[in-house]
């Protein structure tokens, strides 16, 4: 099934309300604390985040996300709840069973605006692991003319997924599935109900720009590319966006950060599946950009496979295994975080950077006539 997580709660109306979790298996939090008894309070100009706050699976729960507002003695209800939708009769109902809907019902679980439920994802393995999905609830009265009656509780709910709302500077990690045929394992090894590890490919998103590590044809050629559409490839399967957290640096400083500081460390030719890879390079930089680490369960795979193919010396002189490429001096590495900072004459570089596209230096993935990723240098021409 798949997990629909609400982290932030805005209201924008000047009505109130309240939020009631319906999954026991968590607590939810309102800016990192605990809520009594599960019970959100949702007064005007509420904006707050949230952590915990699941929308149950239908088939679980016996209230579901449920929505209320009295008015006039008068207490309305709207269950939010995931599950699969009743399919039409050109459809089989095991192609409909296979998704999950995020569906509103009434007090008695009869459905309501149909037309506004929202399809979140595939479910895998007989419908029992599925995917993660961040989503942001948010209270306004979306119709376009003033009415002479107050917009219905159910019109007022607008869910939208999160990371297409977030602030410019919030900083993504963009996770894929390494190839298509490993959707499914990585799906038994990393869902809702465990994560351990598997095949994964990484980029980072910032400031509507996603970046990420590739092997070049040419050694000496720059490895660090830019996307030219986030969260697409034309190998790797998209899977989820982990929000890291904001940075301080502004989108000028974070290119000059690409640009200036780490595309020269990271050349194409010294790309290693195992011990330097695009993962390796998400974590630098999301480093330096002030912001959590890659987490564990993205890395687990490459670096236990480089523990264990690591052979000790002298057995690695017979069996030709090669040392890992050798850390990044600790004086390339002190500009990170908040206390990053660029001059006059930096300013001026990157302003003057004008943009190009070198063909030799796109990644193996993107050699075959499929979406190319733009390259970037120091010291030479550079993709805005």
């Amino acid at each position: 099934m798949v997990m629909a997580q609400v982290v932030r709660v805005r209201n924008n109306t000047m009505r109130s309300f309240h939020i009631r979790a319906g999954d026991p298996f968590f607590t939810p939090k309102i800016d990192g604390r605990p809520c009594v008894d599960g019970i959100i309070e949702v007064p005007p100009g509420f904006d707050q985040e949230a952590e915990g706050l699941y929308i149950p699976w239908q088939a679980l729960t016996s209230c579901g996300l449920e929505i209320s507002e009295e008015t006039d003695d008068v207490v309305w209800k709207v269950r939010c709840v995931l599950g699969p939708v009743d399919p039409p009769p050109s459809v089989l109902k095991s192609e409909v069973e296979a998704v999950d809907w995020l569906q509103f019902r009434g007090e008695l679980w009869e459905p309501l605006a149909q037309g506004r439920w929202i399809q979140l994802g595939h479910r895998h393995i007989m419908g029992l692991i599925g995917g993660a999905v961040d989503m942001q609830l948010t209270f306004r009265d979306a119709r376009w003319q003033a009415a002479d009656e107050p917009a219905s509780l159910v019109e007022l709910l607008h869910f939208e997924h999160a990371v297409r709302c977030a602030p410019q500077n919030t900083v993504f990690l963009n996770v894929f599935d390494l190839a298509s045929a490993l959707s499914v394992p990585n799906a038994v090894l990393c869902n809702t109900l465990c994560t351990s590890l598997g095949a994964f490919h990484a980029a980072v998103e910032v400031y509507n720009e996603e970046w990420s590590f590739y092997r070049t044809p040419n050694p000496n050629s720059c490895g660090v590319c830019k996307s030219l559409r986030p969260r697409q490839h034309p190998v790797h399967v998209y899977r989820q966006s982990l929000n890291l957290g904001k940075t301080t640096l502004k989108d000028w400083e974070v290119r000059y950060l690409i640009r200036g500081q780490l595309a020269s460390k990271w050349p194409g030719g010294r790309y290693d599946l195992l011990n330097r890879n695009c993962i390796h390079f998400c974590d630098e930089l999301l480093l330096s950009l002030g912001v959590n680490p890659v987490p564990t369960w993205v890395k687990n795979l490459h670096e236990a496979g480089s523990r264990w193919l690591r052979i000790p010396w002298p057995l690695s002189i017979f069996f030709g295994t090669t040392q890992a490429p050798a850390a990044l001096p600790s004086d390339e590495r002190s500009n990170r975080g908040s206390t990053f900072s660029v001059g006059e004459e930096a300013a001026t570089e990157t302003q003057h950077e004008t943009a190009s596209v070198a063909s030799d230096t796109l990644s193996n993935s993107t050699a075959a006539g499929v979406i190319p990723v733009r390259p970037i240098f120091r010291g030479s021409p550079a993709v805005k």
